[in-house]
């Protein structure tokens, strides 16, 4: 069975629904001559109270229940397996009122496993899902798939910031919320069919999000990018958003002639190429950038000073998210 990581959101909710109250448990666990004492004993105090004030009107916990959980997951850098997260802080807050406003302005991140079937090693990840998923159960995200570089793991695009600047982006209202997927690619580990086969469709199983390819994105940075832009252009059903960021295309351009070509207009994706000026990928990329002008191919290009390094990602991560997710 798939690992759920709201687990802890639906016990409490489970709980908060089905707690009996005080006064019936007071009942139940009479028996005998003092059930009688203390049924009576209970009549008049809650005569006596009735006679005093009228009783208010009170919402069922059903209605009024709001619960806010945090999940930090135990991360281990440097093995190769990483196992499910355990919650280790759950803290559950019942409002009184008839409101269901989240105030949150924190999303959660998760490390996460799950099994391939392509491949005898697992598939591992990690999630953010945005502030407020758990309380908001009716609403559905896009999803956005983000590839590390070579010499990285999963762990890259938090240590580059993306999820403090996704909180940032969502809580100030510049965008509405979205999840992002941050797989490691490992290697021997095939990534294009690892997300086709296996990890799209488990998100989507799992996850409220949103499934056509208008609300999913993949993108990348330096392998990353070269592996975002073929998963991209080759399952435009999947994927209808591209985002290169400092890529390394490792094969050769007229293959991304061909895939270009198999894609009707309707269906192509959108795109976004960025490299510094220093960056010593950018004359492949320049080429790239070349070759979608000559196919008529949109895109959107950033082409600033820097070189290929965390700092020049870091610097323009913000404008990488609110590129993905403005029109959304």
């Amino acid at each position: 069975m798939p690992f759920n990581p709201l687990d802890a959101y639906n016990q409490l909710t489970y709980i908060n629904n089905n707690r009996r109250s005080r006064r019936l448990a007071f009942l139940t666990q009479a028996d005998g001559a003092s059930f009688v004492f203390k049924l009576i004993i209970f009549t008049l105090m809650l005569s006596s109270a009735c006679g005093q004030a009228p009783t208010p009107h009170r919402p069922s916990l059903e209605a009024t229940s709001t619960v806010l959980v945090s999940i930090t997951p135990q991360l281990n850098q440097t093995s190769e397996a990483m196992a499910s997260p355990t919650p280790i802080e759950t803290q559950a807050m019942l409002s009184t009122g008839e409101s269901h406003d989240c105030d949150n302005r924190i999303g959660t991140t998760l490390s996460i496993e799950i099994d391939s079937s392509i491949s005898t090693q697992p598939i591992a990840f990690r999630i953010y899902l945005p502030p407020c998923y758990a309380e908001d159960s009716d609403q559905n995200y896009p999803a956005l798939y983000m590839l590390h570089g070579i010499q990285s793991d999963d762990s890259q695009w938090v240590d580059l910031g993306i999820t403090d600047i996704a909180n940032n982006l969502i809580s100030s209202g510049q965008v509405e919320p979205f999840i992002i997927i941050m797989p490691w690619q490992k290697t021997g580990l095939d990534i294009e069919n690892a997300l086709i086969e296996d990890l799209v469709p488990h998100i989507d199983e799992i996850y409220r999000t949103r499934s056509q390819p208008f609300w999913r994105a993949i993108g990348g940075l330096s392998r990353g990018g070269g592996s975002a832009l073929r998963i991209g252009l080759k399952h435009p059903d999947v994927f209808g958003v591209i985002g290169l960021h400092s890529p390394a295309t490792f094969y050769d351009i007229v293959y991304v002639s061909l895939w270009i070509r198999e894609i009707s207009i309707e269906d192509m994706p959108r795109i976004w190429i960025d490299i510094g000026d220093q960056d010593s990928l950018r004359d492949a990329t320049l080429e790239l950038i070349a070759l979608l002008d000559e196919l008529e191919v949109p895109y959107t290009s950033l082409l600033p000073e820097g070189d290929h390094s965390p700092a020049y990602w870091s610097a323009h991560l913000e404008d990488y998210l609110l590129w993905y997710a403005l029109p959304w």
